[in-house]
């Protein structure tokens, strides 16, 4: 999704969007013409915009998205896991 769309989507100005992308909140794709944003950079900005809503600080707003992001690699990783022991239960 390109930067005019991913705006409109997550209703945000150009200058948070470039503030949050400093911060390394955000971090699109860059080709040679641009930024592309993902489903995920959507689902992202919107948590950030809410968390803003409700009062959270700049400071603790990516603490919060480490640990975000944490639950969803530990998530992965027990369904790699759970799939793997499926497996291997079938082979015996």
């Amino acid at each position: 999704m390109e930067t005019r769309e991913f705006l409109m989507t997550v209703h945000i100005r150009t200058d948070v969007l470039d503030a949050w992308i400093e911060a390394g909140w955000l971090t699109p794709l860059h080709d040679g013409e641009g930024s592309s944003f993902s489903e995920i950079d959507v689902a992202r900005a919107q948590l950030i915009r809410d968390l803003r809503d409700m009062g959270v600080n700049d400071e603790a707003i990516p603490i919060i998205l480490d640990l975000i992001d944490q639950m969803h690699g530990l998530r992965r990783t027990l369904r790699m896991l759970l799939s793997e022991a499926a497996s291997a239960e079938r082979a015996h």
